[in-house]
């Protein structure tokens, strides 16, 4: 299987261009440890990737232009309850998504707002972009957080030749053979952004960073929407 893209190695977007303040992603800790990304789904809850899982409190940090920014716009939340997918399997990433709910909900405005959730599956060869806190290099540097260039998702059949057995229907493939826009260190946890809704998560991908011959593996969130539903609901 691919790199797993966790622990010291999380993914970052090795292409990229800036976009607004109101498409930043958010970014999780552990004490002053960066751990991973996230989308603000919901006033009061986080969606990020299951392996990104700390024991204990985790720091939710909204807003801001980098990681460690401390310019005024952004807001910190910490985890009340944390929700793993339940049949979330660590060996091959199936069902990578955790739903992370805070003890308050965050101040909506300019700089902080909800991503709403993909109401379908991608079509291949849609365009999608990807959005994090990473490097444009593999696997070291820091930048500050980017929303990438558009790119298309490939078939899951093409997904499932570069990747064989390691690629489950609940993942979708995307990357951009041309351009070498992937996501690499310093990622994991972040969103693949679809006609304006979340469409994904960032999970795995290949050892190399960029590899033009292997794009990107993503979480495929439309097969998850009703747990992500009822999960907020109930909770």
């Amino acid at each position: 299987m691919g790199d797993i893209r966790e622990g010291p190695r999380p993914t970052r977007v090795t292409s990229f261009c800036p976009r607004s303040l109101e498409e930043r992603p958010a970014a999780l800790f552990k004490g002053e440890k960066f751990i991973c990304g996230g989308t603000l789904v919901e006033k009061n809850w986080v969606l990020t990737a299951a392996h990104c899982h700390v024991p204990g409190f985790i720091g939710v940090r909204l807003g801001g232009q980098t990681h460690k920014d401390q310019g005024g716009t952004e807001q910190w939340r910490y985890s009340a309850k944390v929700f793993k997918y339940p049949r979330y399997n660590e060996t091959t990433k199936d069902g990578d998504l955790m739903l992370i709910k805070f003890l308050l909900p965050v101040h909506v405005n300019k700089q902080v707002k909800p991503l709403p959730l993909a109401n379908r599956c991608p079509v291949p060869g849609e365009t999608c972009q990807i959005s994090g806190w990473g490097s444009t290099t593999s696997p070291e540097g820091t930048k500050p957080l980017i929303w990438g260039p558009r790119y298309p998702t490939p078939g899951s059949r093409q997904c499932r030749r570069i990747y064989s057995d390691s690629i489950t229907a609940n993942m979708v493939c995307a990357g951009e053979s041309r351009s070498r826009a992937d996501s690499c260190q310093g990622d994991s946890g972040g969103p693949l952004m679809c006609d304006g809704r979340l469409q994904g998560i960032v999970s795995w991908g290949p050892g190399i960073c960029g590899d033009p011959k292997k794009p990107g593996v993503y979480v495929n969130l439309c097969k998850y929407t009703r747990w992500l539903q009822d999960t907020m609901r109930r909770n």
